[in-house]
C-alpha cells in the first residue's frame, strides 16, 4: 500500500497535466473572442470623419467674399462617396456621384461656386448631405446651406444655325462647307464642334471675314460663324458619311454652361485625288508636232522645231485614284485647238473652284499660269449630275480616260526655244507635285 508522502507527487503531476490541457483550449477561445470583441468596435468606428461645410452662406458675386464653399473631410477606408444639395422641394442637384475615394490621412476637398450641372442654383435654402459606402457600411451627415444673391447672368445661346444640314466634303466646291451661326446672349467662352456616333469630336473654327481663328478668347454677346468642311480645306482626311451633331457650347467665369445642338449629315465625303499616268515607256504625255505635210514627234533629248504656225498637240492619261468623284469642265473637244493668244476664258471656260483640268504652260509665259485648259476626258467619259438647275460633271473613282488637245504656234516668244509642259490642275485648290510639270519638251519656231 502506498502512504501518503509516496502518493503526493503522482496527484500533483496530475494536476499540472489538467491545468495545460485547459490552457491549449481556453487560449485559443480568448483570442477568437477578443477578436470579435475587435471587429465589433470596428463596425461602430465610423469611416467618414472630419466633415466640414463652410461657411454656411454663399454669396456668388464674384466680390472675393463668400463666393466659395469649401467641403473637406476624410476617408479611413475605400469608399464611394456622394455629395448633394436638396432644395425644400425634394429636388437633388449633385456634385459628386458614387466618386470613388481611397483611404487617406489628409482631407479630401472640394470647392463649390454654387453652379450645378451648369447653372447657378438660384437663392434659397439647401440641405447639404456627403454619404459614403465602403464595404457594406454606409455613413451620412448633411447640414444647412443658404445661397443669396445669385444674380450672375446666364450665358444662354440665343440661336443656332446652319446654312445647310447635308454636306459632301470633297473639294469639288459643291455643298463642301456649311456655316454655323452662334448668337450669344451674355459674355462667356464659345466652342463648337461636331461629334459623330463614335464620340470623335471634330473642332469648328470661327470666322472673321474670310480669316479663320484658331482660338477664342472671351467673346462678348453678339453673332458668330463657324465655317465647317471636314477639314478637307486643312488638308484632312473629313469625317466618313454618317449623321453627326454640331455642338455649339459656352462657358461663363464662374462655370455656368449651356449648349444646343443641331443635326448635320455628311455624304460623299473624301480627298479626291487623279494623277497624270506614267506609261510604261517612262513617259506621261506624248507630244508631237503637225505642219502641212509632216508629222513630227520630239527627238531622243525632247526637242521638236516647229514652223510658226504650224500646231502642237499632246495626249496623256488621267485617271482617277481615290475613293470619290472629281469634278471638271470643259472645254472637252480635244480638235479645237488654241492659239498663242487665247486661254480658256476666250474660249468661254471660266476657273471653277474645285475643278480638275489638264492644263499646260510654257517657260516664258507673261500671262496666267497655264492658259491653256481642257476637261478630264470627254462627255461620253463622265457622269453628269444636275445641281440648281446646273450640269456638272464627274469623273468616277478607279475610272482612267485619255486627254487631247492642240496649241497652234501663232508666235514666237521672248526665249526660243522655250519649254512647254503639262499639269493636272485642281483648281482654286492645288497642284499636287507629281502632277506639276510633267513630261516638258523643249520647242523652237523657226519663221518661215
Amino acid at each position: 500500500m502506498l502512504t501518503i508522502a509516496a502518493a503526493a507527487p503522482t496527484a500533483l503531476r496530475i494536476v499540472i497535466l489538467i491545468l495545460m490541457k485547459l490552457k491549449q483550449i481556453l487560449l485559443p477561445l480568448c483570442a477568437a473572442a477578443f477578436a470579435c470583441l475587435v471587429a465589433a468596435c470596428n463596425a461602430n468606428a465610423n469611416f467618414l470623419t472630419d466633415v466640414s461645410v463652410q461657411p454656411s452662406v454663399l454669396t456668388p458675386r464674384e466680390d472675393g467674399a463668400f463666393d466659395m464653399v469649401r467641403i473637406t473631410y476624410k476617408i479611413s477606408q475605400p469608399a464611394r462617396v456622394s455629395i448633394y444639395l436638396t432644395d425644400s422641394g425634394g429636388a437633388r442637384y449633385s456634385l459628386r456621384d458614387d466618386a470613388e475615394r481611397s483611404a487617406s490621412p489628409a482631407p479630401y476637398e472640394l470647392l463649390f461656386n454654387g453652379v450645378s450641372n451648369g447653372r447657378l442654383l438660384p437663392d434659397g435654402s439647401y440641405t447639404w448631405h456627403i454619404d459614403a459606402k465602403g464595404q457594406g457600411r454606409q455613413q451620412s451627415f448633411s447640414g444647412l446651406l443658404r445661397i443669396s444673391s445669385a444674380d450672375v447672368p446666364y450665358p444662354k445661346i440665343s440661336e443656332l444655325t446652319l446654312s445647310t444640314n447635308t454636306i459632301s466634303p470633297n473639294r469639288d466646291a459643291i455643298d463642301d462647307h456649311t456655316y454655323i451661326n452662334v448668337v450669344l446672349a451674355q459674355t462667356s467662352t464659345l466652342s463648337v464642334y461636331v461629334v459623330g456616333g463614335d464620340g470623335i469630336h471634330y473642332e469648328v473654327q470661327r470666322m472673321e471675314g474670310l480669316r479663320q481663328i484658331t482660338s477664342d478668347d472671351v467673346l462678348g454677346p453678339g453673332r458668330y460663324t463657324y465655317d465647317y468642311d471636314g477639314g478637307i480645306n486643312l488638308g484632312a482626311d473629313p469625317p466618313q458619311d454618317g449623321l453627326y451633331t454640331v455642338v455649339a457650347q459656352t462657358q461663363d467665369a464662374i462655370g455656368q454652361q449651356d449648349t444646343i445642338t443641331s443635326s448635320l449629315t455628311i455624304t460623299q465625303s473624301g480627298r479626291p485625288v487623279a494623277e497624270i499616268v506614267t506609261q510604261p515607256d517612262g513617259n506621261a504625255v506624248e507630244w508631237s508636232a503637225r505642219g502641212p505635210s509632216v508629222v513630227r514627234a520630239p527627238t531622243e533629248a525632247n526637242f521638236i522645231t516647229m514652223g510658226l504656225g504650224e500646231t502642237l498637240y499632246f495626249t496623256m492619261a488621267v485617271r482617277n485614284v481615290g475613293t470619290v468623284p472629281i469634278r471638271t469642265g470643259g472645254p472637252f473637244d480635244p480638235n479645237d485647238c488654241y492659239t498663242m493668244d487665247q486661254n480658256r476664258y476666250t474660249k468661254g471656260f471660266v476657273q471653277e473652284s474645285g475643278a480638275f483640268r489638264v492644263g499646260i504652260d510654257y517657260d516664258t509665259n507673261p500671262g496666267p499660269d497655264h492658259p491653256w485648259r481642257w476637261g478630264i476626258g470627254t462627255l461620253k467619259d463622265l457622269d453628269v449630275v444636275i445641281h440648281n438647275g446646273t450640269k456638272l460633271y464627274y469623273l468616277a473613282p478607279g475610272k482612267q480616260v485619255v486627254v487631247s488637245g492642240c496649241i497652234q504656234m501663232t508666235k514666237i516668244p521672248a526665249r526660243n526655244p522655250f519649254s512647254v509642259y503639262a499639269s493636272l490642275i485642281q483648281e482654286d485648290v492645288e497642284i499636287q507635285p507629281v502632277n506639276y510639270h510633267v513630261s516638258p519638251v523643249l520647242i523652237q519656231l523657226v519663221a518661215p
